[in-house]
Protein backbone atom coordinates (compact mmCIF):
# COMPACT_ATOMS: atom_id res chain seq x y z
CA UNK A 1 0.00 0.00 0.00
CA UNK A 2 1.30 3.15 -0.81
CA UNK A 3 1.47 5.95 1.30
CA UNK A 4 0.12 9.31 0.18
CA UNK A 5 1.83 12.34 1.23
CA UNK A 6 1.11 16.54 0.56
CA UNK A 7 2.59 19.45 1.52
CA UNK A 8 0.94 23.05 1.45
CA UNK A 9 3.02 26.08 2.81
CA UNK A 10 2.01 29.92 2.99
CA UNK A 11 3.23 32.77 4.04
CA UNK A 12 1.50 35.43 6.21
CA UNK A 13 3.29 38.69 6.41
CA UNK A 14 2.54 40.75 10.04
CA UNK A 15 3.07 44.40 10.23
CA UNK A 16 6.79 44.96 10.88
CA UNK A 17 7.68 41.69 8.57
CA UNK A 18 11.27 42.20 6.73
CA UNK A 19 10.62 41.06 3.03
CA UNK A 20 12.18 38.37 2.16
CA UNK A 21 14.17 38.33 -1.40
CA UNK A 22 14.89 35.06 -1.81
CA UNK A 23 16.29 34.91 -5.79
CA UNK A 24 19.82 36.55 -5.30
CA UNK A 25 20.95 38.14 -9.09
CA UNK A 26 24.22 39.51 -7.50
CA UNK A 27 25.53 39.34 -3.84
CA UNK A 28 29.21 40.14 -4.43
CA UNK A 29 30.34 39.38 -0.28
CA UNK A 30 27.33 37.68 0.39
CA UNK A 31 26.60 40.51 2.89
CA UNK A 32 22.33 39.97 1.93
CA UNK A 33 21.13 37.40 3.80
CA UNK A 34 17.74 35.46 1.95
CA UNK A 35 17.33 34.17 5.08
CA UNK A 36 16.81 37.30 7.34
CA UNK A 37 16.77 39.72 4.42
CA UNK A 38 19.14 41.82 5.79
CA UNK A 39 21.97 43.30 4.26
CA UNK A 40 24.85 44.10 6.69
CA UNK A 41 27.00 46.91 5.55
CA UNK A 42 31.01 45.25 5.49
CA UNK A 43 32.06 48.60 5.96
CA UNK A 44 30.92 52.43 7.14
CA UNK A 45 29.83 54.64 3.41
CA UNK A 46 27.56 56.11 1.45
CA UNK A 47 25.19 53.87 -0.10
CA UNK A 48 22.23 53.86 -2.31
CA UNK A 49 19.26 51.40 -2.20
CA UNK A 50 16.35 51.35 -4.74
CA UNK A 51 13.45 48.61 -3.66
CA UNK A 52 10.40 47.67 -6.24
CA UNK A 53 6.76 46.25 -4.76
CA UNK A 54 4.59 45.21 -7.24
CA UNK A 55 1.06 44.43 -5.99
CA UNK A 56 -1.40 41.57 -7.85
CA UNK A 57 -4.81 43.17 -8.85
CA UNK A 58 -6.05 39.61 -9.46
CA UNK A 59 -6.51 38.53 -5.83
CA UNK A 60 -9.47 40.40 -4.27
CA UNK A 61 -9.99 40.99 -0.81
CA UNK A 62 -11.31 38.10 1.07
CA UNK A 63 -14.45 40.09 2.75
CA UNK A 64 -15.42 40.79 -1.14
CA UNK A 65 -14.05 44.06 -1.31
CA UNK A 66 -13.14 45.56 -4.65
CA UNK A 67 -9.80 47.04 -3.37
CA UNK A 68 -7.65 44.40 -4.70
CA UNK A 69 -3.97 45.09 -4.44
CA UNK A 70 -1.95 47.89 -1.76
CA UNK A 71 1.29 47.37 0.03
CA UNK A 72 3.20 49.75 1.88
CA UNK A 73 6.70 48.96 2.68
CA UNK A 74 9.67 50.74 4.85
CA UNK A 75 13.38 50.72 3.91
CA UNK A 76 14.86 50.28 7.68
CA UNK A 77 18.45 50.85 8.82
CA UNK A 78 18.42 48.95 12.52
CA UNK A 79 14.90 50.03 13.75
CA UNK A 80 15.02 53.35 12.30
CA UNK A 81 12.97 54.09 8.78
CA UNK A 82 14.88 55.88 5.99
CA UNK A 83 12.46 55.45 3.26
CA UNK A 84 8.82 54.80 2.72
CA UNK A 85 6.91 52.90 -0.43
CA UNK A 86 2.96 53.19 -1.06
CA UNK A 87 1.89 50.71 -4.16
CA UNK A 88 -1.83 50.59 -4.80
CA UNK A 89 -4.16 49.07 -7.73
CA UNK A 90 -7.07 51.04 -8.19
CA UNK A 91 -9.30 47.90 -9.95
CA UNK A 92 -8.83 44.57 -11.16
CA UNK A 93 -6.75 43.12 -14.26
CA UNK A 94 -4.16 46.50 -13.04
CA UNK A 95 -1.77 45.70 -11.32
CA UNK A 96 0.70 48.05 -9.97
CA UNK A 97 4.22 48.71 -9.32
CA UNK A 98 6.28 51.41 -7.50
CA UNK A 99 9.99 52.15 -6.69
CA UNK A 100 11.95 54.29 -3.77
CA UNK A 101 15.02 55.24 -4.09
CA UNK A 102 17.64 56.15 -0.70
CA UNK A 103 20.83 57.54 -0.76
CA UNK A 104 22.29 57.12 3.06
CA UNK A 105 25.64 56.92 5.08
CA UNK A 106 25.45 53.69 6.69
CA UNK A 107 27.54 52.87 9.51
CA UNK A 108 29.79 49.13 9.04
CA UNK A 109 27.81 46.13 10.15
CA UNK A 110 24.20 47.92 10.15
CA UNK A 111 21.64 46.17 8.63
CA UNK A 112 19.28 47.73 5.78
CA UNK A 113 15.97 45.73 4.61
CA UNK A 114 12.06 46.13 3.25
CA UNK A 115 9.47 45.72 5.69
CA UNK A 116 5.82 46.04 5.31
CA UNK A 117 4.65 48.89 7.55
CA UNK A 118 0.44 48.22 7.63
CA UNK A 119 -1.79 45.07 7.49
CA UNK A 120 -1.66 44.70 3.25
CA UNK A 121 -4.35 44.12 1.03
CA UNK A 122 -3.88 41.13 -1.58
CA UNK A 123 -0.53 40.20 -2.50
CA UNK A 124 2.69 40.90 -3.38
CA UNK A 125 3.59 40.31 -7.16
CA UNK A 126 6.74 39.07 -9.08
CA UNK A 127 7.06 36.71 -11.70
CA UNK A 128 10.24 35.70 -13.67
CA UNK A 129 8.75 36.75 -17.70
CA UNK A 130 6.73 39.40 -15.95
CA UNK A 131 7.25 41.86 -13.36
CA UNK A 132 9.36 41.58 -10.82
CA UNK A 133 9.58 43.00 -6.55
CA UNK A 134 13.14 43.51 -6.12
CA UNK A 135 15.33 44.98 -3.41
CA UNK A 136 19.18 46.14 -4.39
CA UNK A 137 21.93 47.96 -3.06
CA UNK A 138 25.39 49.37 -3.19
CA UNK A 139 28.35 50.94 -1.78
CA UNK A 140 29.04 54.50 -3.16
CA UNK A 141 31.68 55.88 -1.90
Amino acid sequence: MSENKAFSQSNSIVDGTPLIFDKKEINSGSDYSVVTGKFTAPISGIYAFTWTICVDSRYPNPSGEKNYGEYGTELMMGSRKIGVLHTDTEKRYDDACSTGFVIKYIPKNNQVYVRNNYAHQGRLLSKERQTRTTFSGWKMQ
